[in-house]
C-alpha cells in the first residue's frame, strides 16, 4: 500500500488555540490627561478550529471519500468555512465548508464541500486543478531539493507549476527558493514522482546588489484557518465602531482579500456591509528578465508580524505597542505573530496582518478614527531571493471593494466632486447608471456615498500615493449595483498572460441603475516598486473615507 500523508495544515495550531476560545479582551490607552480613553472590546465569532478539524475529518472517513483516496499518497492542502449569501443577493449568510485534498498518486484535486457537521450534505469532486502550496508541503520539497538545515526555503513565482500530460492528467510540481547565506537558488520539485531541476537564471549584478530587500526569514505561513472576531471601539465609555474582521486566512474569494470587514458601523449607523481587497495584481514593464511580466497574487497567505502582547480570538492579538512588519525599521523578514495585529495608535485604533505570495510581502490594514474617518492601507515589501525579481522595476495594483450600506443596504447614490465642474455650475453630479470613472487630481475629484432619505454621508478621497492606471492596471473606480456574485472577477491562476490576469471589473458593467439602490465601490491604487531606490519612500497606498454628515 502507498504511504499516505493525511496531513492537516491547522492541527498544528488546535491545541494552543483551546484555551482561547470564547475569550474577550479590552485595551484602555490614555492618549493624554485630558483626553478621553480609548478602548478596544474583542470577542471570538463563528466555529473554530475544533469545529473544522471534526468536519474534515468526518468528511475524510465518508465511504465514497475514502474510496477515491484509499491507496494513494494525499495531502489536505486548504480547508476552511465561507459564508454564502442566502438566496438571490440576499446578504444573510449560512456556513458552509470546503477542503481542498491533492492525490500524488493520481495527479488530481479532491474537492470536499457541505455544511458542516451534516455528513449528508458532503459534495467530492475531482478535478484536475492545482491548489496553492502550504508550508508543510514546501518545506517537503526543499527536503526532496537535498536542502540542509540551515537552508532557509519559500515558495517561488509562481509557487506551483504544471506539467499536463495528453489525457488531461497533470504533475505537481513546487517552485521553490532556496537561500543559503547570502547565496539563493531555484528548485523545481516534482511532488508527484520525486524528480527534481535546478533552473538557471541571472546572476547578480551591480544592479541587483543595490537592491535593498531584506534576507528572507523563512517562518512558516499560513493560508486557511478560521478567525472571526467582533470588535467594538469606545472612548470614554462612549461607543464609536463596532465592527466583524475576518483574518486573512479566512477572508472570502477565490484568492482571499486580506483582512474583510463586514458590518462596520459608526455611532450606531452602518457605514459598510463589507469591505475588502479580493484583487491584487504585479507587472514587469520591461518584460520581465525571466520574471512575470505578469502575475495575479492571493492576499489569504498570512506571514508572521511582530506584535508583543494578548491574544483575544484566534488570528487576533491586541498589541502593547504598534505591530512592526517588513516595511517598518528596521525592516527584517518576520514576527511572532499570524493573524491580524490590533493597536491603538493615538486617535485611531489599528487593524494590521503581514502576507506573503512567493518573495512578495504585503500588509493588509484598517485604520479607524474616532471622528469616523476610516483609512484603508495596502504596504508592498519584498524579500532578496533568486532570481531577484523583485529587485527589478515593477508595479503593483490593488483593488479594494467597498460594498457601502449609508444607514441602508438601498437608498445609496454615488456622487461625483469635480473643482472646477465638469459641467454646468455645480461641482456635484450624481452616478445614475454603473460607470468606471478615473482619477482627476486637477479637478480634486472624489466621490460623496450618501441616503438619498437621511442624507447620511461619507466621503472618498484618492490617497496621494495611489498613482494612475495603465493599459495593465486598468481603471481607478467602478461604482456597481450590488451583486452577491460579484465578490472577485474570478481570475484563479497566478501567472499567465496580461488578458488572463489583470483585473475583470468591466465585466460587472452591464448598464444597471445605480442611483438610489445597493451599491458597490471598487477603488484600485497603482504602486511603482523600485527596490533598488526607494528608500524612504513610503510603500503604502490607500483612499481615506470620511464622514460628510452623520
Amino acid at each position: 500500500m502507498a504511504e499516505t500523508l493525511c496531513y492537516f495544515p491547522l492541527l498544528t495550531l488546535f491545541v494552543a488555540l483551546q484555551i482561547l476560545l470564547a475569550v474577550s479582551c479590552e485595551q484602555i490607552v490614555l492618549d493624554s490627561e485630558t483626553t478621553p480613553s480609548l478602548s478596544v472590546s474583542i470577542n471570538e465569532e463563528g466555529r473554530t478550529y475544533a469545529d473544522l478539524n471534526a468536519t474534515v475529518a468526518e468528511a475524510l472517513d465518508l465511504c465514497q471519500v475514502r474510496a477515491l483516496l484509499n491507496s494513494t499518497r494525499h495531502r489536505v492542502l486548504l480547508s476552511g468555512f465561507q459564508s454564502e449569501p442566502q438566496g438571490h443577493d440576499a446578504k444573510s449568510v449560512d456556513d458552509v465548508f470546503e477542503a481542498t485534498v491533492y492525490d500524488y498518486t493520481h495527479g488530481r484535486s479532491i474537492i470536499l464541500r457541505g455544511i458542516p457537521f451534516d455528513p449528508t450534505t458532503v459534495s467530492a469532486l475531482e478535478a484536475n486543478i492545482q491548489p496553492h502550496a502550504i508550508s508543510e508541503e514546501v518545506a517537503e520539497a526543499g527536503r526532496m531539493a537535498g536542502t540542509r538545515s540551515d537552508d532557509i526555503v519559500n515558495g517561488g513565482m509562481p509557487p506551483v507549476l504544471t506539467y499536463d500530460f495528453p489525457n488531461g492528467t497533470s504533475h505537481r510540481i513546487l517552485n521553490v527558493a532556496i537561500s543559503r547565506g547570502n547565496s539563493s537558488r531555484l528548485a523545481h520539485v516534482n511532488m508527484n514522482n520525486g524528480t527534481v531541476e535546478f533552473p538557471q537564471y541571472p546572476s547578480e549584478d551591480i544592479r541587483l546588489l543595490q537592491c535593498t530587500a531584506p534576507r528572507p526569514s523563512g517562518q512558516r505561513s499560513i493560508s486557511s484557518a478560521p478567525g472571526t472576531a467582533n470588535i467594538r471601539i469606545t472612548q470614554g465609555g462612549r461607543e464609536l465602531w463596532t465592527l466583524q474582521a475576518l483574518r486573512p486566512a479566512a477572508s472570502s474569494g477565490i484568492k482571499g482579500s486580506g483582512i474583510e470587514l463586514r458590518r462596520v458601523k459608526y455611532k450606531g449607523k452602518t457605514v459598510l456591509y463589507r469591505a475588502h481587497v479580493p484583487i491584487l495584481n504585479v507587472e514587469y514593464p520591461s518584460g520581465g528578465d525571466g520574471c512575470g511580466p505578469y502575475y495575479r497574487d492571493w492576499q489569504n497567505q498570512e506571514y508572521p508580524l511582530q506584535c508583543t502582547g494578548t491574544d483575544v480570538a484566534p488570528g487576533f492579538r491586541i498589541c502593547n505597542s504598534p505591530a512592526r512588519t517588513i516595511l517598518d525599521s528596521p525592516q527584517r523578514d518576520g514576527g511572532n505573530f499570524l493573524g491580524v495585529a490590533v493597536y491603538v495608535e493615538g486617535q485611531e485604533v489599528v487593524l494590521k496582518s503581514q502576507m506573503m505570495a512567493g518573495w512578495y510581502r504585503y500588509t493588509s490594514e484598517w485604520r479607524f478614527h474616532v471622528d469616523g474617518t476610516l483609512r484603508p492601507r495596502f504596504g508592498f515589501g519584498a524579500v532578496y531571493e533568486g532570481p531577484y525579481c523583485v529587485c527589478q522595476l515593477h508595479r503593483h495594483h490593488v483593488y479594494w471593494r467597498f460594498d457601502f450600506d449609508i444607514g441602508t443596504a438601498g437608498n445609496n447614490v454615488v456622487r461625483e466632486f469635480n473643482k472646477p465642474p465638469l459641467f454646468g455650475s455645480s461641482n456635484y453630479h450624481d452616478k445614475v447608471y454603473e460607470i468606471r470613472r478615473p482619477r482627476d487630481d486637477s479637478r480634486q475629484r472624489h466621490w460623496e456615498i450618501s441616503n438619498t432619505r437621511t442624507r447620511d454621508a461619507y466621503s472618498l478621497i484618492p490617497g496621494s500615493n495611489d498613482g494612475a492606471s495603465d493599459s495593465y492596471g486598468v481603471g481607478d473606480v467602478w461604482v456597481l449595483r450590488y451583486r452577491s456574485s460579484e465578490l472577485d472577477d474570478g481570475v484563479a491562476l497566478v501567472g499567465g498572460s496580461a488578458s488572463e490576469t489583470k483585473a475583470n471589473i468591466d465585466k460587472f458593467l452591464t448598464g444597471e441603475e445605480v442611483k438610489d439602490k445597493d451599491v458597490v465601490v471598487w477603488y484600485a491604487a497603482h504602486f511603482k516598486h523600485d527596490q533598488a531606490h526607494d528608500e524612504g519612500r513610503s510603500h503604502v497606498v490607500g483612499p481615506i473615507i470620511r464622514p460628510l454628515r452623520w
